[in-house]
């Protein structure tokens, strides 16, 4: 029974050493995925920086390596879905789980996004790169937080468009594909995010983690255009604005400071006017607008419970008294 005891040992072990030797060489046969993780990267015919290129690969392109292995890792040999192989370096890409890919997704974005100084064609190939990822993201967290970040880089991608740039390319194409949520601030002669897209979508994800960045997100993306003194006007924006931020989120992270730009410009439209400071107001005609829109930025202040809650109630007070 002991020699028996003593075979059946030795038979398992030498079966799991067979099976993961096995699954060695199964796991070596699997070609490794790798994603470019910066622009423009050039795919070369062999590993040195003067090497003719094979192509150049946008921000976000999937290669397979296709060895060999053990070699210095500085270079690598990847293989292109149309089956051209080359060489491109490995710190340009980032390995991509076959399963877990998001993580890898949002650490490139988080870089892109961070970075200083890239031009309109660097940051339109971020944006495109988000877009075309977005669908993986399929629960309603990451749904949002992809959203963000799409808004972060095309809010990016419009700083960088000229005025005339709905005439021109590369931007008039790109303009045209994204209509939907870029606008033209004339007054300002700048292209800019429309405001109501983004509202829209801190309504579809309010609930989840990135809910009040989105909110937020609006809120300092603002308007196009200016209230050129009309002091109706700037009560108007900040109801509609920091008055909005408030009703939507009573309590979130940035009711302070949507607290502080209400009072501070009450204080300033409730002060005496000053000769470089004229506000254009007309009691008979303006109170009904003006009432209006101090009433619903009244009712949103007083919805929070933000440490400048009273003394913001106090400075919009003293606003009131302009119709009585």
């Amino acid at each position: 029974m002991v020699r028996l005891s003593r075979l059946f040992f030795f038979i398992s072990c030498f079966t799991y050493v067979l099976l993961a030797a096995a699954s060695g060489r199964v796991d070596a046969m699997v070609e490794a995925v790798r994603i470019t993780a910066v622009t423009n990267v050039t795919l070369r015919v062999l590993p040195a920086p003067d090497a003719q290129a094979v192509a150049q690969l946008p921000l976000g392109t999937e290669v397979r390596d296709a060895g060999p292995i053990g070699l210095d890792k500085t270079w690598i040999r990847v293989r292109l879905a149309d089956a051209r192989e080359g060489w491109l370096l490995s710190h340009l890409t980032r390995t991509l789980d076959p399963v877990w890919r998001w993580p890898t997704f949002d650490k490139i974005i988080a870089e892109r996004i961070g970075r200083k100084g890239d031009g309109f064609p660097a940051v339109t190939e971020l944006v495109g790169f988000i877009e075309r990822v977005a669908p993986e993201y399929t629960d309603p967290d990451g749904r949002a937080r992809i959203e963000l970040s799409r808004l972060r880089a095309l809010s990016t991608a419009v700083a960088l468009i000229p005025s005339r740039g709905s005439k021109q390319e590369p931007y008039a194409s790109w303009l045209t594909a994204h209509k939907a949520v870029v606008d033209f601030d004339e007054p300002g002669g700048r292209w800019m995010l429309a405001n109501e897209p983004i509202w829209a979508l801190h309504a579809k994800y309010a609930g989840t983690s990135s809910g009040d960045d989105l909110a937020w997100f609006a809120v300092t993306t603002g308007f196009g255009g200016e209230c050129e003194g009309h002091l109706t006007c700037y009560v108007e924006w900040r109801s509609r604005l920091q008055g909005e931020y408030l009703r939507r989120i009573p309590a979130g992270r940035h009711a302070d400071e949507a607290l502080g730009v209400i009072k501070q410009t009450a204080d300033v439209l409730g002060a005496p006017p000053k000769p470089h400071m004229a506000y254009q107001f007309d009691r008979a005609r303006d109170c009904r607008a003006f009432t209006s829109s101090l009433d619903a930025l009244t009712a949103a202040v007083k919805g929070t419970h933000g440490a400048a809650k009273d003394a913001t109630l106090d400075s919009l007070g003293v606003l009131r008294k302009l119709c009585g």
